[in-house]
Protein backbone atom coordinates (compact mmCIF):
# COMPACT_ATOMS: atom_id res chain seq x y z
CA UNK A 1 0.00 0.00 0.00
CA UNK A 2 1.66 3.12 -0.88
CA UNK A 3 1.13 6.60 1.28
CA UNK A 4 -2.06 9.03 0.56
CA UNK A 5 -0.87 12.11 -1.30
CA UNK A 6 -0.40 14.73 0.89
CA UNK A 7 -1.12 18.72 -0.03
CA UNK A 8 0.02 21.93 2.00
CA UNK A 9 -2.04 25.07 2.02
CA UNK A 10 -0.61 28.58 1.73
CA UNK A 11 -2.14 31.81 1.64
CA UNK A 12 -1.09 34.89 -0.22
CA UNK A 13 -2.24 38.63 -0.53
CA UNK A 14 -1.24 38.27 -4.05
CA UNK A 15 -0.35 35.70 -6.75
CA UNK A 16 3.33 34.60 -6.14
CA UNK A 17 5.64 34.15 -8.73
CA UNK A 18 4.46 30.96 -10.88
CA UNK A 19 6.38 28.11 -12.77
CA UNK A 20 5.60 26.76 -15.75
CA UNK A 21 4.36 23.54 -13.71
CA UNK A 22 1.53 25.72 -11.80
CA UNK A 23 -1.56 26.67 -12.71
CA UNK A 24 -4.10 29.60 -11.31
CA UNK A 25 -7.62 28.69 -10.38
CA UNK A 26 -10.30 30.85 -11.17
CA UNK A 27 -13.77 30.87 -10.20
CA UNK A 28 -16.94 31.40 -12.71
CA UNK A 29 -19.96 32.09 -11.89
CA UNK A 30 -22.56 30.42 -14.51
CA UNK A 31 -24.35 32.98 -16.67
CA UNK A 32 -21.95 35.68 -15.57
CA UNK A 33 -19.21 37.47 -18.45
CA UNK A 34 -16.12 37.70 -16.26
CA UNK A 35 -14.26 35.80 -13.42
CA UNK A 36 -15.25 35.56 -9.64
CA UNK A 37 -12.84 37.64 -7.80
CA UNK A 38 -9.52 37.07 -9.87
CA UNK A 39 -8.18 41.04 -11.65
CA UNK A 40 -5.68 42.55 -13.55
CA UNK A 41 -3.88 40.43 -16.43
CA UNK A 42 -5.49 37.61 -15.21
CA UNK A 43 -9.03 39.11 -15.37
CA UNK A 44 -8.86 40.13 -18.83
CA UNK A 45 -7.11 36.91 -19.65
CA UNK A 46 -10.08 34.86 -18.57
CA UNK A 47 -12.22 37.60 -20.14
CA UNK A 48 -11.46 36.89 -23.29
CA UNK A 49 -11.82 33.31 -23.31
CA UNK A 50 -15.61 33.88 -21.37
CA UNK A 51 -16.50 36.08 -24.51
CA UNK A 52 -15.80 33.69 -26.59
CA UNK A 53 -18.55 31.25 -25.45
CA UNK A 54 -16.35 27.94 -24.65
CA UNK A 55 -17.04 28.13 -21.19
CA UNK A 56 -20.52 28.24 -18.96
CA UNK A 57 -19.18 28.09 -15.10
CA UNK A 58 -21.47 25.04 -14.56
CA UNK A 59 -21.14 23.51 -11.08
CA UNK A 60 -18.21 20.88 -11.17
CA UNK A 61 -16.72 21.87 -14.55
CA UNK A 62 -13.20 23.19 -15.22
CA UNK A 63 -11.50 24.23 -18.45
CA UNK A 64 -7.81 24.35 -18.34
CA UNK A 65 -6.40 26.95 -20.85
CA UNK A 66 -2.67 28.75 -21.42
CA UNK A 67 -3.20 32.08 -21.60
CA UNK A 68 -1.08 35.06 -22.98
CA UNK A 69 -0.64 37.85 -20.32
CA UNK A 70 1.65 40.90 -19.44
CA UNK A 71 3.63 38.65 -17.14
CA UNK A 72 3.97 35.95 -19.36
CA UNK A 73 1.88 32.38 -20.47
CA UNK A 74 0.30 31.16 -18.13
CA UNK A 75 -1.84 27.76 -17.21
CA UNK A 76 -5.13 29.13 -16.09
CA UNK A 77 -7.96 26.55 -14.63
CA UNK A 78 -11.05 28.15 -15.02
CA UNK A 79 -13.53 26.34 -12.17
CA UNK A 80 -17.08 26.16 -12.46
CA UNK A 81 -19.35 27.77 -9.52
CA UNK A 82 -22.72 27.20 -10.46
CA UNK A 83 -24.66 29.96 -9.74
CA UNK A 84 -24.00 32.63 -7.92
CA UNK A 85 -27.25 31.95 -5.62
CA UNK A 86 -26.08 29.04 -4.72
CA UNK A 87 -22.54 29.56 -4.18
CA UNK A 88 -22.11 28.56 -0.19
CA UNK A 89 -19.36 26.62 2.04
CA UNK A 90 -20.06 23.33 0.27
CA UNK A 91 -20.25 25.00 -3.16
CA UNK A 92 -16.73 26.05 -2.47
CA UNK A 93 -15.44 23.05 -1.09
CA UNK A 94 -16.45 21.10 -4.32
CA UNK A 95 -14.81 24.02 -6.45
CA UNK A 96 -11.29 23.49 -4.59
CA UNK A 97 -11.34 19.58 -4.51
CA UNK A 98 -12.46 19.70 -8.46
CA UNK A 99 -9.48 22.59 -9.14
CA UNK A 100 -6.86 19.77 -7.27
CA UNK A 101 -8.01 16.72 -9.18
CA UNK A 102 -8.37 18.83 -12.43
CA UNK A 103 -4.91 20.62 -11.89
CA UNK A 104 -2.99 16.70 -10.71
CA UNK A 105 -4.60 15.04 -14.51
CA UNK A 106 -2.56 18.08 -16.05
CA UNK A 107 1.00 17.40 -13.81
CA UNK A 108 0.75 21.05 -12.12
CA UNK A 109 2.64 20.64 -8.81
CA UNK A 110 1.10 23.43 -7.63
CA UNK A 111 -2.45 25.18 -7.58
CA UNK A 112 -2.92 29.00 -7.01
CA UNK A 113 -6.45 29.14 -6.05
CA UNK A 114 -8.76 32.56 -6.45
CA UNK A 115 -12.09 32.78 -4.48
CA UNK A 116 -14.65 34.09 -5.66
CA UNK A 117 -15.82 38.06 -4.99
CA UNK A 118 -17.27 37.67 -1.93
CA UNK A 119 -15.46 34.72 -0.39
CA UNK A 120 -12.25 36.22 0.36
CA UNK A 121 -12.32 35.77 4.19
CA UNK A 122 -11.26 33.03 6.53
CA UNK A 123 -14.45 30.74 7.51
CA UNK A 124 -14.34 30.78 2.75
CA UNK A 125 -10.44 30.00 2.99
CA UNK A 126 -11.13 27.34 5.56
CA UNK A 127 -13.59 25.91 3.22
CA UNK A 128 -11.20 25.91 0.32
CA UNK A 129 -8.56 24.85 2.27
CA UNK A 130 -10.70 21.71 3.34
CA UNK A 131 -12.00 21.13 -0.23
CA UNK A 132 -8.87 20.71 -1.65
CA UNK A 133 -7.73 18.67 0.86
CA UNK A 134 -10.44 16.35 0.65
CA UNK A 135 -9.56 16.57 -3.37
CA UNK A 136 -6.39 15.38 -3.09
CA UNK A 137 -7.72 12.58 -1.69
CA UNK A 138 -6.56 9.19 -4.20
CA UNK A 139 -7.75 5.47 -3.30
CA UNK A 140 -5.14 3.89 -5.75
CA UNK A 141 -2.67 2.55 -3.03
CA UNK A 142 -2.35 -0.78 -4.61
CA UNK A 143 -1.23 0.42 -8.37
CA UNK A 144 1.61 -0.18 -9.49
CA UNK A 145 2.56 3.05 -10.91
CA UNK A 146 0.84 4.94 -8.05
CA UNK A 147 3.99 6.09 -6.52
CA UNK A 148 5.17 7.22 -10.21
CA UNK A 149 2.36 9.74 -10.79
CA UNK A 150 3.42 13.26 -10.75
CA UNK A 151 0.54 14.82 -7.94
CA UNK A 152 -0.64 18.09 -7.14
CA UNK A 153 1.27 19.08 -3.62
CA UNK A 154 0.95 22.44 -2.79
CA UNK A 155 -2.13 25.03 -2.64
CA UNK A 156 -1.84 28.43 -2.25
CA UNK A 157 -5.11 30.15 -1.50
CA UNK A 158 -4.67 34.00 -3.21
CA UNK A 159 -6.96 36.27 -0.86
CA UNK A 160 -7.00 39.48 0.75
CA UNK A 161 -8.14 38.62 4.08
CA UNK A 162 -5.15 39.48 6.53
CA UNK A 163 -4.05 36.46 8.10
CA UNK A 164 -3.80 37.26 11.65
CA UNK A 165 -6.31 40.09 11.51
CA UNK A 166 -9.37 38.14 13.77
CA UNK A 167 -12.38 37.49 11.84
CA UNK A 168 -15.75 36.45 13.75
CA UNK A 169 -13.18 35.75 16.53
CA UNK A 170 -11.29 33.21 13.96
CA UNK A 171 -8.31 34.18 11.91
CA UNK A 172 -7.24 33.17 8.44
CA UNK A 173 -3.99 30.84 9.44
CA UNK A 174 -6.05 29.49 12.44
CA UNK A 175 -9.54 28.32 9.70
CA UNK A 176 -7.20 26.85 7.42
CA UNK A 177 -4.91 24.82 10.38
CA UNK A 178 -8.85 23.77 11.10
CA UNK A 179 -9.67 22.75 7.84
CA UNK A 180 -6.16 20.86 7.30
CA UNK A 181 -6.72 18.75 10.61
CA UNK A 182 -10.54 18.25 9.20
CA UNK A 183 -9.55 17.00 6.24
CA UNK A 184 -6.91 15.28 6.58
CA UNK A 185 -8.72 13.30 9.81
CA UNK A 186 -11.54 12.29 6.85
CA UNK A 187 -8.74 11.12 4.40
CA UNK A 188 -7.75 8.90 7.03
CA UNK A 189 -10.89 7.30 7.52
CA UNK A 190 -11.91 7.28 3.93
CA UNK A 191 -8.32 4.74 3.18
CA UNK A 192 -9.76 2.86 6.08
CA UNK A 193 -12.88 2.16 4.73
CA UNK A 194 -11.22 2.33 0.73
CA UNK A 195 -8.74 -0.86 2.44
CA UNK A 196 -9.65 -4.59 1.36
CA UNK A 197 -11.20 -6.72 3.92
CA UNK A 198 -8.13 -8.77 3.60
CA UNK A 199 -5.61 -6.26 4.94
CA UNK A 200 -8.06 -5.12 7.29
CA UNK A 201 -9.44 -8.08 9.54
CA UNK A 202 -10.97 -6.37 13.13
CA UNK A 203 -7.94 -6.95 14.82
CA UNK A 204 -5.74 -4.62 12.15
CA UNK A 205 -8.34 -2.37 12.55
CA UNK A 206 -7.74 -2.09 16.01
CA UNK A 207 -3.69 -1.88 15.86
CA UNK A 208 -4.46 1.01 13.12
CA UNK A 209 -6.79 2.78 15.50
CA UNK A 210 -4.08 2.23 18.30
CA UNK A 211 -1.41 3.93 16.12
CA UNK A 212 -3.56 6.59 15.13
CA UNK A 213 -4.59 7.15 18.91
CA UNK A 214 -0.53 7.15 19.42
CA UNK A 215 -0.11 9.72 17.11
CA UNK A 216 -2.54 12.36 18.50
CA UNK A 217 -2.51 11.61 22.28
CA UNK A 218 -5.78 9.41 22.62
CA UNK A 219 -6.39 6.78 25.11
CA UNK A 220 -7.02 3.35 24.23
CA UNK A 221 -9.33 1.00 25.70
CA UNK A 222 -10.18 -1.59 23.40
CA UNK A 223 -11.12 -5.15 24.47
CA UNK A 224 -10.13 -8.76 23.03
CA UNK A 225 -12.23 -11.48 22.18
CA UNK A 226 -12.09 -13.05 25.44
CA UNK A 227 -13.35 -9.73 27.25
CA UNK A 228 -15.61 -9.46 24.91
CA UNK A 229 -16.89 -13.26 25.95
CA UNK A 230 -16.62 -12.62 29.20
CA UNK A 231 -18.62 -9.15 29.52
CA UNK A 232 -21.20 -10.82 27.45
CA UNK A 233 -21.48 -8.72 24.15
CA UNK A 234 -23.73 -11.68 22.82
CA UNK A 235 -24.53 -9.44 19.83
CA UNK A 236 -20.71 -8.68 18.62
CA UNK A 237 -19.67 -12.81 19.55
CA UNK A 238 -22.77 -13.88 16.66
CA UNK A 239 -21.77 -12.16 13.94
CA UNK A 240 -18.30 -12.49 14.53
CA UNK A 241 -18.55 -16.50 15.01
CA UNK A 242 -18.78 -17.53 11.27
CA UNK A 243 -15.19 -16.22 10.48
CA UNK A 244 -11.55 -17.00 11.30
CA UNK A 245 -10.76 -13.86 12.46
CA UNK A 246 -11.73 -12.74 15.74
CA UNK A 247 -13.72 -9.57 16.68
CA UNK A 248 -12.65 -6.66 18.45
CA UNK A 249 -14.22 -3.48 20.68
CA UNK A 250 -12.03 -0.51 19.74
CA UNK A 251 -12.14 2.09 22.16
CA UNK A 252 -10.66 5.58 21.81
CA UNK A 253 -11.26 8.21 24.58
CA UNK A 254 -10.50 12.06 24.43
CA UNK A 255 -9.88 13.61 27.50
CA UNK A 256 -8.99 17.34 27.89
CA UNK A 257 -7.04 18.63 30.54
CA UNK A 258 -8.89 19.68 33.71
CA UNK A 259 -11.70 17.17 32.89
CA UNK A 260 -13.20 15.01 35.73
CA UNK A 261 -15.61 12.06 36.02
CA UNK A 262 -18.64 14.86 36.75
CA UNK A 263 -18.30 16.20 33.28
CA UNK A 264 -20.31 14.84 30.85
CA UNK A 265 -18.87 12.57 28.16
CA UNK A 266 -20.26 11.70 24.59
CA UNK A 267 -19.98 8.83 23.22
CA UNK A 268 -19.64 8.05 19.42
CA UNK A 269 -20.44 4.17 18.52
CA UNK A 270 -19.83 3.36 14.64
CA UNK A 271 -20.43 -0.03 13.38
CA UNK A 272 -17.24 -1.79 11.89
CA UNK A 273 -18.11 -4.77 10.29
CA UNK A 274 -14.33 -4.76 8.30
CA UNK A 275 -16.50 -7.42 5.69
CA UNK A 276 -19.91 -8.14 5.42
CA UNK A 277 -20.92 -11.43 3.29
CA UNK A 278 -24.23 -11.31 4.83
CA UNK A 279 -23.59 -14.51 7.11
CA UNK A 280 -25.53 -17.12 6.27
CA UNK A 281 -28.57 -14.80 4.48
CA UNK A 282 -25.79 -14.21 1.81
CA UNK A 283 -25.74 -11.72 -0.17
CA UNK A 284 -25.84 -11.22 -4.19
CA UNK A 285 -22.09 -11.22 -5.11
CA UNK A 286 -22.41 -8.67 -8.12
CA UNK A 287 -21.79 -5.36 -5.73
CA UNK A 288 -20.29 -7.68 -3.04
CA UNK A 289 -16.88 -6.14 -3.27
CA UNK A 290 -18.21 -2.79 -1.84
CA UNK A 291 -18.47 -4.92 1.51
CA UNK A 292 -14.84 -3.69 2.49
CA UNK A 293 -16.98 -0.61 3.59
CA UNK A 294 -18.93 -1.54 5.82
CA UNK A 295 -16.86 -0.01 8.73
CA UNK A 296 -17.46 3.35 7.17
CA UNK A 297 -19.40 3.88 10.39
CA UNK A 298 -16.88 2.95 12.55
CA UNK A 299 -14.08 4.21 10.72
CA UNK A 300 -16.11 8.01 10.77
CA UNK A 301 -16.49 7.79 15.11
CA UNK A 302 -12.60 7.42 14.83
CA UNK A 303 -11.22 9.71 12.51
CA UNK A 304 -13.52 12.48 14.69
CA UNK A 305 -11.23 11.55 17.57
CA UNK A 306 -8.36 12.22 15.61
CA UNK A 307 -9.87 15.58 14.31
CA UNK A 308 -11.01 16.38 18.24
CA UNK A 309 -7.54 15.75 19.78
CA UNK A 310 -5.71 18.01 17.81
CA UNK A 311 -8.48 20.68 17.77
CA UNK A 312 -8.89 19.96 21.81
CA UNK A 313 -12.00 20.98 22.64
CA UNK A 314 -13.28 21.04 26.31
CA UNK A 315 -15.41 18.31 25.82
CA UNK A 316 -14.83 14.36 27.04
CA UNK A 317 -15.38 12.17 24.20
CA UNK A 318 -15.17 8.76 22.89
CA UNK A 319 -15.23 6.27 20.54
CA UNK A 320 -16.79 2.71 20.37
CA UNK A 321 -16.21 0.54 17.28
CA UNK A 322 -17.58 -3.09 17.78
CA UNK A 323 -15.14 -5.06 14.63
CA UNK A 324 -15.98 -7.76 13.23
CA UNK A 325 -16.30 -9.65 10.00
CA UNK A 326 -19.80 -11.44 9.18
CA UNK A 327 -18.93 -14.65 7.61
CA UNK A 328 -21.15 -17.88 6.37
CA UNK A 329 -19.41 -21.15 7.08
CA UNK A 330 -20.01 -24.15 9.78
CA UNK A 331 -19.90 -21.67 12.74
CA UNK A 332 -21.95 -19.22 11.70
CA UNK A 333 -24.72 -17.99 13.72
CA UNK A 334 -27.92 -18.93 11.24
CA UNK A 335 -31.27 -17.69 10.70
CA UNK A 336 -33.38 -18.14 14.35
CA UNK A 337 -30.95 -18.24 16.83
CA UNK A 338 -30.64 -16.15 19.96
CA UNK A 339 -28.13 -14.08 20.86
CA UNK A 340 -28.20 -12.37 24.66
CA UNK A 341 -26.63 -8.97 24.46
CA UNK A 342 -24.29 -6.87 27.22
CA UNK A 343 -27.46 -4.90 27.93
CA UNK A 344 -29.30 -8.25 28.73
CA UNK A 345 -31.72 -8.00 26.21
CA UNK A 346 -32.15 -10.91 23.65
CA UNK A 347 -32.37 -10.64 20.21
CA UNK A 348 -34.07 -13.44 17.56
CA UNK A 349 -31.79 -13.32 14.59
CA UNK A 350 -34.28 -13.48 11.64
CA UNK A 351 -31.63 -11.89 9.04
CA UNK A 352 -28.29 -12.72 9.43
CA UNK A 353 -27.60 -9.70 6.98
CA UNK A 354 -28.77 -7.63 9.44
CA UNK A 355 -25.84 -7.92 11.87
CA UNK A 356 -24.95 -4.10 12.03
CA UNK A 357 -27.26 -3.53 14.91
CA UNK A 358 -26.40 -6.83 16.64
CA UNK A 359 -22.96 -5.47 16.94
CA UNK A 360 -23.96 -1.57 17.73
CA UNK A 361 -26.39 -2.40 20.82
CA UNK A 362 -23.50 -3.92 22.27
CA UNK A 363 -21.69 -0.88 21.56
CA UNK A 364 -23.98 1.57 22.45
CA UNK A 365 -24.78 -0.41 25.61
CA UNK A 366 -20.82 -0.53 26.47
CA UNK A 367 -20.81 3.41 25.78
CA UNK A 368 -23.37 3.58 28.49
CA UNK A 369 -21.40 1.86 30.98
CA UNK A 370 -18.68 3.71 30.28
CA UNK A 371 -21.16 6.65 31.34
CA UNK A 372 -22.09 7.95 28.50
CA UNK A 373 -24.31 11.07 28.87
CA UNK A 374 -24.93 11.46 25.01
CA UNK A 375 -24.53 8.83 22.18
CA UNK A 376 -24.65 8.93 18.67
CA UNK A 377 -24.00 6.10 16.35
CA UNK A 378 -23.26 5.92 12.91
CA UNK A 379 -23.55 3.21 10.45
CA UNK A 380 -23.91 1.79 6.75
CA UNK A 381 -26.78 0.10 7.94
CA UNK A 382 -29.97 -0.32 5.46
CA UNK A 383 -30.31 -0.27 1.96
CA UNK A 384 -34.01 1.03 2.67
CA UNK A 385 -32.63 4.43 3.83
CA UNK A 386 -30.76 4.72 0.36
CA UNK A 387 -34.22 4.32 -1.25
CA UNK A 388 -35.84 6.85 1.02
CA UNK A 389 -33.12 9.74 0.62
CA UNK A 390 -30.45 8.41 -1.91
CA UNK A 391 -27.10 9.44 -1.71
CA UNK A 392 -27.03 13.21 -0.78
CA UNK A 393 -28.50 13.32 2.73
CA UNK A 394 -28.06 11.18 6.18
CA UNK A 395 -30.80 9.39 7.77
CA UNK A 396 -30.76 11.17 11.34
CA UNK A 397 -33.24 8.76 14.10
CA UNK A 398 -33.22 10.10 17.64
CA UNK A 399 -35.18 9.75 20.87
CA UNK A 400 -34.43 13.44 21.73
CA UNK A 401 -35.76 16.59 19.66
CA UNK A 402 -32.76 18.93 21.65
CA UNK A 403 -29.88 16.32 20.52
CA UNK A 404 -31.51 15.96 17.06
CA UNK A 405 -31.62 19.35 16.67
CA UNK A 406 -27.85 19.57 17.39
CA UNK A 407 -26.80 16.91 15.18
CA UNK A 408 -28.97 18.86 12.47
CA UNK A 409 -27.37 21.86 12.74
CA UNK A 410 -24.01 20.82 12.69
CA UNK A 411 -24.24 18.75 9.55
CA UNK A 412 -25.82 21.93 7.49
CA UNK A 413 -22.62 23.40 8.90
CA UNK A 414 -20.36 20.82 8.09
CA UNK A 415 -21.87 20.28 4.39
CA UNK A 416 -23.02 16.72 5.48
CA UNK A 417 -26.99 17.15 5.20
CA UNK A 418 -28.90 15.01 7.29
CA UNK A 419 -32.92 14.25 7.52
CA UNK A 420 -34.33 13.73 10.46
CA UNK A 421 -36.61 10.14 10.05
CA UNK A 422 -39.13 8.65 12.13
CA UNK A 423 -38.36 6.24 15.05
CA UNK A 424 -41.36 5.15 17.94
CA UNK A 425 -43.47 2.59 18.77
CA UNK A 426 -45.64 2.55 16.06
CA UNK A 427 -43.58 0.53 14.40
CA UNK A 428 -42.62 -1.54 17.09
CA UNK A 429 -44.23 -4.66 15.41
CA UNK A 430 -41.41 -5.01 13.23
CA UNK A 431 -39.53 -5.80 15.87
CA UNK A 432 -41.15 -7.98 18.06
CA UNK A 433 -40.15 -11.84 18.71
CA UNK A 434 -42.80 -14.68 19.63
CA UNK A 435 -39.48 -16.11 21.81
CA UNK A 436 -37.09 -13.23 22.39
CA UNK A 437 -37.03 -9.84 23.58
CA UNK A 438 -36.74 -8.38 20.15
CA UNK A 439 -36.14 -9.44 16.68
CA UNK A 440 -33.26 -8.06 14.41
CA UNK A 441 -35.24 -7.76 10.74
CA UNK A 442 -38.66 -6.92 10.47
CA UNK A 443 -39.07 -6.35 6.88
CA UNK A 444 -39.19 -2.81 5.55
CA UNK A 445 -39.05 0.12 6.50
CA UNK A 446 -36.06 -1.24 7.92
CA UNK A 447 -34.41 1.55 8.36
CA UNK A 448 -36.77 3.08 10.97
CA UNK A 449 -37.55 -0.42 12.45
CA UNK A 450 -33.77 -0.97 13.20
CA UNK A 451 -33.55 2.46 14.27
CA UNK A 452 -36.10 1.75 16.92
CA UNK A 453 -34.30 -1.50 17.63
CA UNK A 454 -31.35 0.91 18.81
CA UNK A 455 -33.21 2.73 20.73
CA UNK A 456 -34.40 0.19 22.76
CA UNK A 457 -30.87 -0.02 24.09
CA UNK A 458 -30.12 3.87 24.08
CA UNK A 459 -32.71 3.77 26.25
CA UNK A 460 -33.62 7.79 27.97
CA UNK A 461 -29.80 8.23 26.84
CA UNK A 462 -30.26 11.19 24.12
CA UNK A 463 -29.61 9.27 21.42
CA UNK A 464 -29.24 10.11 17.34
CA UNK A 465 -28.28 7.32 15.00
CA UNK A 466 -26.74 8.40 11.65
CA UNK A 467 -27.87 5.71 8.64
CA UNK A 468 -25.10 6.76 6.37
CA UNK A 469 -25.62 3.92 4.09
CA UNK A 470 -26.73 6.22 1.01
CA UNK A 471 -23.43 8.43 1.61
CA UNK A 472 -20.78 6.58 2.47
CA UNK A 473 -19.57 5.80 -1.06
CA UNK A 474 -19.22 7.26 -4.02
CA UNK A 475 -20.63 5.37 -7.05
CA UNK A 476 -18.51 6.09 -9.93
CA UNK A 477 -16.07 8.94 -10.17
CA UNK A 478 -16.62 12.53 -9.34
CA UNK A 479 -14.98 15.84 -10.49
CA UNK A 480 -14.18 16.29 -6.18
CA UNK A 481 -13.57 12.71 -5.69
CA UNK A 482 -12.62 9.11 -6.66
CA UNK A 483 -15.16 6.17 -6.45
CA UNK A 484 -14.81 4.84 -3.01
CA UNK A 485 -15.26 5.50 0.76
CA UNK A 486 -16.28 9.48 1.26
CA UNK A 487 -15.43 9.56 4.88
CA UNK A 488 -19.06 10.59 5.53
CA UNK A 489 -19.98 11.66 9.34
CA UNK A 490 -16.55 13.11 10.23
CA UNK A 491 -16.98 16.32 9.56
CA UNK A 492 -20.85 16.29 11.16
CA UNK A 493 -19.10 15.14 14.93
CA UNK A 494 -16.06 17.59 14.67
CA UNK A 495 -18.71 20.37 13.92
CA UNK A 496 -21.12 18.72 16.87
CA UNK A 497 -18.11 18.91 19.25
CA UNK A 498 -15.78 21.94 18.09
CA UNK A 499 -18.56 24.33 16.66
Amino acid sequence: MSKPHSLTVETAAKLPPLSPREVVAVCVFQGEPEPAGAGGEVLRAVERILNEGDFKGEAESTLLVHAATGEGARRLLLVGMGKREDADDAALRRAAATAVRAARNARAGRVNFIPPAGHEGPRAAGAVAEGAILGAYENGFYQSDEEEKAATNRLTIVTSADGDAPAGGDGLRRRVERARIIAESVNWTRALADEPGLSLPPREFARRAAEMAASVGLKVESLGVEEIRARGMGGLLGVAQGSDEEPALIVLRYEPEGAGEDDGLWAFVGKGITFDTGGISIKHGLDMYEMKSDMAGGAAALGALRAIAQLKPDRRVVAVVPAAENMPSGKAIKPGDIVRTLAGHTIEVVDTDAEGRLVLVDGIAYAKALGASRIVDLATLTGSIIVALGSHRMGLFSNDDEWAARLLAASERAGEPAWRMPVSDDYKKRIESAIADFKNYGGRPDATSAALLLSKFAGSTPWVHLDIAGTAWYDAPLPYAPKGASGAGVRTLVELVCG
